[in-house]
């Protein structure tokens, strides 16, 4: 009789240490890990015509049977614009491989198509799918936009140009960082660095209308070195000007000028992102010398100055400059 009932509760215990068929176990999956690779509900756009302006989104969306790397890409058939978004997972949905219309870098995208591909780099026998989208409305940007060279010239607007450089207004080439137009100049200068210039001011005359709080704010502007490129050979050097006083006039000896240099690195399209809290400090971190209070007032901001420079030793110099932003919280995102 005691054998059966020691008998009976080890019965009753195996039993209850098992599980359901249908209850999860805890931990990662080994299918997940270990198991074959296969595609159970293709990945499909949402939709394959977009208008970002119209505020219309797409995804795409679609089953894997194991969690696993995989990617889409994006590249526009005219602007040659980039964008990729990548993940590891097995199911693909709105929230993990939506499309906000942007790009990695510059250029952006333009009304155009938009060839796609869905790749599983680690998944070296699986199958890429592949679609075209068209753009018929672009992401709107958000920011204050001081120029995208799509207009020319504001009204106040002041042009400097050494007398064998050119300073014009290109559009429709297919060459602009975003949209259509940008500002390019060139020319041989054999005695000077300095080669052009281009200040924007406000049309109405009075500041840019942004915000106080420069700790927050970026600005942002696309520039490519095109010929003489290279960190010793081109630059783009900025000047900020604070009408601190409020009168309507900027004046030199006694109110803020605050200089930034960007050298260009290649002869792509290069993204410009300057917080505007960090100009006060030089490039080893110390405080710049201005001749006004030295404070970082982005609301008394009535000029910026773009000045392209390149070494006069080596011939032909152009450079181009495309879409100035100011963004809020985090740079511009093409």
């Amino acid at each position: 009789m005691k054998n059966l009932i020691c008998l009976a509760l080890c019965s009753l215990f195996l039993f209850s240490c098992q599980k359901n068929d249908g209850e999860l176990i805890d931990g990662t999956n080994l299918q997940d890990l270990f198991g074959p690779f296969a595609v159970l509900v293709d990945i499909e756009p949402s939709q394959t015509t977009i208008n970002f302006e119209a505020g219309e989104t797409m995804f795409f969306s679609g089953e894997l049977s194991k969690n696993t790397d995989w990617r889409i890409t994006f590249v526009g058939q005219e602007s040659g614009a980039i964008r990729t978004i990548s993940g590891n997972s097995k199911v693909l949905s709105s929230q993990n491989a939506e499309w906000d219309g942007g790009a990695n870098d510059f250029p952006s995208f333009n009304i155009e198509d938009v060839d796609v591909e869905i790749t599983f780099p680690n998944e070296s026998d699986a199958v890429s799918f592949e679609y075209v989208l068209t753009l018929n409305g672009l992401r709107q940007d958000e920011g204050d936009i001081l120029s995208g060279f799509e207009d020319g010239a504001g009204l106040n607007w002041e042009f400097f140009n050494q007398t064998t450089v050119q300073g014009t207004f290109e559009c429709g080439d297919g060459e602009a960082a975003v949209g259509d137009c940008y500002y390019k100049i060139t020319g041989i200068v054999g005695w000077d660095w300095a080669k052009g210039s281009v200040m924007i001011k406000p049309d109405d005359g009075g500041t840019f209308g942004l915000q106080s709080n420069a700790s927050n704010l970026f600005f942002n502007m696309a520039f490519k070195a095109v010929e003489n490129v290279g960190p010793t050979n081109s630059f783009i050097l900025f000047w900020f000007d604070e009408d601190e006083n409020g009168d309507g006039i900027f004046d030199p000896a006694t109110e803020d000028r605050i200089t930034y240099e960007y050298w260009s690195e290649n002869d792509e399209w290069d993204l410009i992102s300057l917080n505007y809290a960090d100009l006060q400090f030089d490039s080893e971190g110390n405080p710049k010398e201005t001749n006004g209070n030295g404070l970082m007032e982005p609301s008394k901001l009535v000029a910026i100055n773009v000045f392209y420079l390149a070494n006069p030793e080596n011939g032909l110099s152009t450079g181009l400059i495309d879409h100035l932003i100011f963004t809020t919280d985090e740079p511009y995102l093409p």
